[in-house]
């Protein structure tokens, strides 16, 4: 987050498409923090300053291949500049307005919820609920 925005991304081939938080897959003998650095730096050419570990979410959801259950750790982070351009053809990043948030589809909802009402800041675990 920064001058009241949220950073996130989203297919660029497909423009209807939900947002999301930028992350990646944590590779075996990987530390969080040093895949974090590898994504911004890979997907936006931005490095790392700072990041802060905030909370664990429990993802759960359906796909075509059957059900997804994961545990997604999120950072708060800051950049070395917040001029952003996607590095990756597929992906776009954009700068989302904070009092805009719960107009845009931004997954997983709990941890939009959280930011637009403020616990994201007290709270350690977050769970999507299962449908």
């Amino acid at each position: 987050m920064h001058d009241g925005a949220l950073l996130v991304q989203r297919p660029a081939d497909d423009p209807a498409s939900c947002y999301a938080f930028i992350g990646g897959r944590l590779e075996t003998g990987e530390l969080m923090e040093d895949r974090i650095r590898l994504e911004y730096r890979e997907e936006m050419g931005r490095q790392v300053v700072r990041a802060q570990y905030l909370f664990v979410v429990e993802n759960r959801f359906r796909t075509t291949a059957g059900i997804c259950h994961s545990l997604e750790h999120y950072f708060s982070v800051d950049l070395d500049s917040h001029e952003v351009r996607s590095r990756e053809h597929h992906l776009v990043q954009c700068w989302l307005p904070l009092s805009q948030l719960p107009e845009y589809d931004v997954r997983p909802r709990v941890v939009r919820d959280a930011i637009v009402d403020g616990t994201w800041e007290t709270r350690k675990h977050l769970t999507v609920p299962f449908a």
